[in-house]
């Protein structure tokens, strides 16, 4: 949906969402066609938010199209998507699980890599006291003079509490004995930056790229595949991978 004709077409009024989400679902169903999440070649699965039941769904067969739109599908944005088996209304699996290594490791996944390319929320806010006036929010704006003030919208304040639970879940995939975690830099794009895709892809590629030829030099990658229970005893989270020629020569290989 990066395209502004597109976007522009899909806008509905907005009761339940913004978009209608045709031509969102359109754009994937073209990708994935009839593809069943059963039949594809590596085991797969995505976690969805089912806000009839109040409970995370964890999708391992079915139209891949479907629950791949059903796990993208943010609040206000597009309407949630009607699982075709129950009826039940399927949202963003990141309301409730956001870097669901857990799951991979319940479904016996003895090595699982999370990479985090979740947004981080600005922590540097002004404390304005006991009460704020919209009005003088807007002085401040509009006043070239006045001291800038980092507060958030409604729409921003609403988000955070959707995301809440998924923060203690991240902090507990962090730490975890079973699992490492890689956090690419891409704290500068937004979470809807489509547009800005095929960067955050190179952003990602590069960094993977340094990441997994430290391991690989170091045995690390070995050490997993061999035995994943001394993964406690060679944690690779404490790997640091410096900015300097090292770090340039280790991404060129």
């Amino acid at each position: 949906m990066t395209s502004v004709f597109k976007k522009v077409l899909d806008l509905t009024y907005p009761i339940t969402s913004m978009f209608s989400g045709a031509a969102f679902n359109n754009s994937i169903s073209c990708i994935f066609k009839d593809k069943q999440i059963e039949d594809l070649w590596i085991p797969y699965f995505n976690i969805t938010t089912d806000i009839t039941a109040s409970a995370m769904r964890v999708h391992t067969d079915g139209c891949l199209w479907r629950y791949v739109r059903a796990s993208m599908s943010l609040s206000g944005y597009m309407p949630p998507m009607c699982d075709p088996k129950d009826g039940h209304l399927l949202m963003d699996g990141g309301y409730i699980n956001n870097l669901p290594a857990d799951v991979a490791r319940s479904m016996g996944a003895k090595v699982v890599i999370a990479i985090d390319v979740g947004s981080r929320d600005e922590t540097d806010l002004t404390n304005y006291g006991d009460s704020l006036s919209g009005w003088w929010l807007l002085w401040k704006r509009w006043n070239p003079l006045a001291d800038r003030v980092k507060v958030l919208n409604m729409a921003e304040i609403q988000t955070r509490l959707a995301y809440v639970c998924c923060v203690r879940q991240l902090e507990m995939v962090m730490n975890s004995e079973y699992c490492e975690y890689i956090r690419p830099p891409i704290d500068r794009y937004g979470t809807l930056e489509f547009g800005k895709f095929d960067e955050i892809c190179d952003v990602g590629f590069q960094h993977g790229n340094t990441v997994f030829n430290v391991w690989g030099r170091s045995g690390v990658i070995e050490k997993m595949l061999k035995d994943r229970q001394d993964t406690g005893k060679t944690k690779t989270s404490d790997v640091s991978f410096p900015r300097d020629t090292v770090y340039e020569r280790l991404l060129l290989g």
